[in-house]
């Protein structure tokens, strides 16, 4: 076997192990209610990262994918940080009113999930 052989065994082993990132199926968390507990916390609003943004008259949260216990008419969350979750979800706002320039003072346009 030649060697360009060999080294094209390796690359492609190599490029099979590592998983790619599961994409988040974001229209299936927005505009749904949240609920925790029976109580009304929200509307989901965005997904930023593996965060669903909720915004409750005028605060909004950011609450983990992981603490979703279900996700069908209305989506029911367990227990989570509420102080995190209220620091996240103002942190969310604040950027989501920013303009963003470059060096050449041309307004930078991100799409939507993008730092």
């Amino acid at each position: 076997m030649s060697i360009i052989h060999n080294i094209s065994k390796f690359f492609k082993r190599n490029t099979k192990s590592t998983k790619p990132e599961k994409k988040i199926p974001i229209h299936e968390y927005i505009a749904k209610r949240v609920k925790q507990d029976n109580a009304d916390i929200g509307e989901s609003v965005a997904v930023e990262e593996k965060r669903v943004v909720v915004k409750n008259s005028n605060v909004y949260m950011s609450i983990p994918l992981e603490n979703i216990l279900t996700n069908a008419e209305n989506i029911v969350v367990g227990d989570f940080n509420r102080e995190e979750s209220l620091q996240f979800g103002k942190a969310w706002s604040d950027k989501r009113d920013t303009l963003k320039f470059d060096k050449d003072g041309m307004m930078v346009l991100s799409a939507p999930g993008s730092k």
